[in-house]
């Protein structure tokens, strides 16, 4: 290990650890719950993380009018896996006139309170996100008294437990798939298997957007670490920290590009962000685990990976 990451604090490495423990447990998910929204007072995400949700879900609605089949997004149906604990992308598209919506997580993740807490936020920012959409947004109302109210509410229909590998949804009954930085906690394999299953449920010209974000989560609860840091350890040593309840699965961006290439998918946008100059020298500093040696440095520099795929006909 090189000096300079030998001195460094091992603050995220406290975190790993704890979160490996819980994830052990029979109710790691819940006990993980509590950690972030008590200790680390992260939940809810407040407006700014709000407001970047929101624009992701106008940058997503903005993929599917221009590659999309010639379906208004009223009449659509949207479909994404790994929706999370507050459902605001979902909410978003609520806002922004998608008519129906159906998730599915491996583990009943979404908590009502930061689902209301959503739903009460969105609301109160409702004429400022407006204008940043340039569009009215449809109202959300008050809180839900359960998660079965979103279908009627909302025409959310949201399903969990549910595998997102086999779902069980009827083949070509889906316009839009749309994930935001949910890939990058997905084993390959798993996620290899969640790819054709998109593919299934999509309808012919049916689009596909996505968002990934491929730095090393712990740096941003531990900001001694690099972007890159999980970069430095082999698939056994990374094991040892690499806990479920936040697993980081470490691919770089032509693995995901495969990925989608070996599911079916017709590429039609690859849009990778970095790396910047200070990444590069980052990189350069960084003793590489032999994974990631094949790789040029622009590969494994990339921060964010944005792609849309498409259905062939």
């Amino acid at each position: 290990m090189a000096a300079g990451y030998a001195r460094r604090p091992m603050r995220w490495l406290a975190k790993a650890a704890l979160q490996r423990g819980l994830g052990a447990l029979p109710q790691g998910e819940r006990l993980n719950y509590v950690f972030q929204r008590r200790v680390l007072r992260s939940l809810p995400a407040g407006d700014p993380a709000l407001r970047r949700k929101f624009a992701r879900a106008v940058q997503h609605l903005g993929v599917y009018r221009e590659h999309g089949p010639d379906v208004a997004a009223a009449d659509a149906c949207f479909y994404e896996f790994g929706a999370g604990w507050d459902l605001a992308i979902p909410l978003a598209y609520a806002m922004l006139g998608v008519g129906r919506q159906v998730l599915v997580d491996i583990r009943p993740s979404a908590r009502i309170e930061l689902v209301n807490d959503s739903i009460a936020s969105f609301e109160r920012l409702r004429d400022e996100l407006g204008a940043e959409a340039g569009q009215e947004l449809r109202p959300l109302g008050g809180p839900v008294s359960t998660l079965e109210e979103l279908g009627s509410r909302f025409g959310i229909t949201y399903l969990a437990p549910r595998d997102a590998r086999d779902t069980g949804l009827p083949a070509a009954s889906i316009e839009f798939v749309s994930s935001t930085d949910t890939c990058e906690h997905i084993p390959e394999a798993d996620l290899a298997a969640i790819f054709r299953e998109c593919h299934r449920l999509l309808r012919p010209r049916g689009a596909f957007s996505c968002r990934i974000d491929l730095q090393d989560h712990y740096s941003y609860f531990d900001p001694s670490l690099s972007r890159y840091n999980f970069l430095r350890f082999s698939d056994s040593s990374w094991r040892l920290v690499n806990s479920p309840l936040h697993f980081q699965n470490r691919l770089r961006s032509p693995d995901y590009l495969r990925l989608v290439r070996e599911a079916g998918f017709e590429l039609v946008v690859e849009r990778p962000s970095g790396p910047s100059e200070e990444g590069l020298a980052e990189l350069k500093a960084l003793p590489l685990a032999p994974r990631f040696r094949d790789y040029s440095a622009e590969e494994l520099g990339v921060t964010v990976l944005s792609f849309v795929a498409r259905r062939p006909v």
